[in-house]
């Protein structure tokens, strides 16, 4: 009975201890590219985010020149993933090739964050190793480098994360 028991209690930290690492573990943030239409001249325009929380809740961007001040407020101890996808029919694979630092907090220690090289949807994580604040210029604005497989050219957008 006592084996039983110690089992259960075992079982319930197990339960408990992954409740916690999901509670600070990963932002997932989706850059939504409408492929079909994405041109040099209409980035803004073709694309929006969502961001999942490590909880589970979807916060949406708007698009058009919004996207550019669109901030993020993720934990310190919480990882984040950039990764992209067609919001078009034609389903084209969306490559993010680099977060860099553009103002701000220097959250990655100033490095540039490259994406995996998948062929079936490039994405990049990172960690933030520090908090942001308003001394060293506030939220960390980066600048989001991607590619459409099929569409020539590189696209940038340049939104925010704030770290606490």
């Amino acid at each position: 009975m006592k084996m039983k028991n110690l089992l259960i209690i075992a079982l319930a930290i197990l339960l408990f201890g992954s409740t916690v690492s999901y509670a600070q573990g990963t932002n997932v943030v989706t850059l939504n590219v409408n492929t079909n239409d994405i041109n040099g001249d209409n980035v803004l325009d073709e694309c929006s985010f969502t961001w999942e929380d490590p909880d589970g809740n979807i916060i949406p961007s708007g698009s058009g020149p919004e996207l550019e001040d669109w901030l993020i407020t993720i934990d310190l101890n919480s990882d984040i993933e950039w990764r992209g996808i067609s919001s078009s029919e034609d389903n084209k694979i969306v490559n993010i090739i680099h977060i860099k630092h553009e103002s701000g907090t220097p959250i990655f220690n100033g490095k540039t964050l490259k994406g995996d090289r998948n062929p079936n949807g490039e994405k990049v994580r990172g960690k933030p190793n520090k908090k942001t604040n308003d001394e060293e210029g506030g939220d960390f604005k980066y600048n989001i480098k991607f590619k459409v497989k099929g569409v020539r050219g590189t696209f940038n957008i340049d939104p925010k994360i704030k770290v606490e």
